[in-house]
C-alpha cells in the first residue's frame, strides 16, 4: 500500500550518526524547527513529516512507520536513533519493536503506549479544548488571542510558558496542514494500537519525555510507559506542555542531547 504514496517530506541538516525526528498528529516536519540547527552541530538531523493519507478503515500505525523506513531506505540510512513527538511517539515505538534492527535508540516525547482518556472529562481541561478546536472558526484576526487563552489555561496541546506564543504561531500555519481526511486515517490508525506488552521486550536504549504542563498525556500514561520499557530513562522538562520542544526548546534540546551523550551515541 505504501507505493502509492510518496516519501515523507523532510529537512536534513548536518552529518554524523542519524538522528530522525518524528512529529504529532499535525504531522509537518516544521514542528522541529528549534531542534535542527542545535542537533546539526552533531548529529546527521533529518526532521520528516508524516505523508497525509486517504482516510480508510484499515489504517494502521505500521503504515506511517513504513514510510519512514522508506524514507531511511533512500537516504541510505540503516539504523538511526529515533525521536518521536505524540502520534510521532507512536509510529516511534512501532518502528522500534517490529523494526528493532533499524533502530539504535528511541526517545519517546509527550506519548502514550494506548489511547486512553488523558485528562478528559467535565473540567477546563475539556472545554479549553474545545475552545481550541473552534478557534480555527472564527475570523483569523481573533484565533491568536483565542489560543493564547487555551495555553494560559492549559488546554489540549498548549501550556502557560512565555514559549507558548511560539507554539501557537506554528499551530495557525500548521495545525490544518494534514486536512481533515489526514487526521481521521490517524486517528484511526492509532485509536488500534496498543504497544504495552510489546515494549517489555525492547532491548535499544530508550528515554521517555514529557513536558510537566501537559494534561494530553496524563503523568499516569507516562509512569505506565517507563515502567514497560527496560532499563527506560524519564526526563520532565519543567514549565513545558505537550509540544515543549516549541514552548521549551532550550531545556528540551538539553535533555535529549544530554542523553544521547550519556547513551553513548
Amino acid at each position: 500500500m505504501n507505493e502509492k504514496y510518496p516519501l515523507p517530506d523532510y529537512v536534513e541538516v548536518g552529518r554524523g550518526k542519524p538522528v530522525i525526528m518524528l512529529p504529532g498528529m499535525e504531522g509537518a516536519k516544521e514542528f522541529w524547527r528549534y531542534q535542527l540547527d542545535e542537533f546539526g552541530q552533531r548529529y546527521r538531523t533529518i526532521a520528516c513529516g508524516h505523508v497525509i493519507r486517504r482516510p480508510t478503515l484499515s489504517a494502521r500505525v505500521a503504515d506511517y512507520a513504513a514510510d519512514v523506513l522508506r524514507l531511511m531506505d533512500s537516504l541510505g540510512i540503516e539504523k538511526a536513533v529515533i525521536v518521536g513527538e505524540s502520534f510521532g511517539g507512536m509510529v516511534t515505538q512501532e518502528i522500534a519493536t517490529a523494526h528493532p534492527e533499524r533502530t539504535e535508540a528511541i526517545v519517546l516525547c509527550n506519548t502514550m503506549d494506548r489511547v486512553r482518556r488523558g485528562g478528559f472529562g467535565l473540567n477546563m481541561f475539556t472545554m479549553t479544548t474545545l475552545v481550541h478546536q473552534f478557534a480555527f472558526l472564527v475570523p483569523a484576526s481573533r484565533r491568536k488571542s483565542l489560543l493564547n487563552w487555551v495555553g494560559k489555561h492549559r488546554g489540549f496541546v498548549l501550556d502557560p510558558s512565555p514559549g507558548n506564543d511560539r507554539l501557537v504561531d506554528y499551530i495557525l500555519e500548521y495545525g490544518l496542514y494534514p486536512g481533515l481526511g489526514g487526521y481521521l486515517d490517524r486517528i484511526i490508525a492509532g485509536a488500534k494500537e496498543s504497544y504495552s506488552e510489546k515494549l517489555t521486550r525492547l532491548k535499544i536504549p530508550a528515554l521517555v519525555l514529557r513536558g510537566s504542563e501537559d494534561r494530553l498525556v496524563g503523568p499516569e500514561t507516562i509512569v505506565e510507559l517507563v515502567g514497560r520499557t527496560p532499563g527506560a530513562e524519564l526526563v520532565i522538562i519543567d514549565g513545558g506542555g505537550h509540544c515543549c520542544q516549541h514552548s521549551v526548546p532550550e531545556a528540551t534540546n538539553r535533555a535529549i542531547l544530554d542523553w544521547l551523550e550519556r547513551v553513548g551515541y
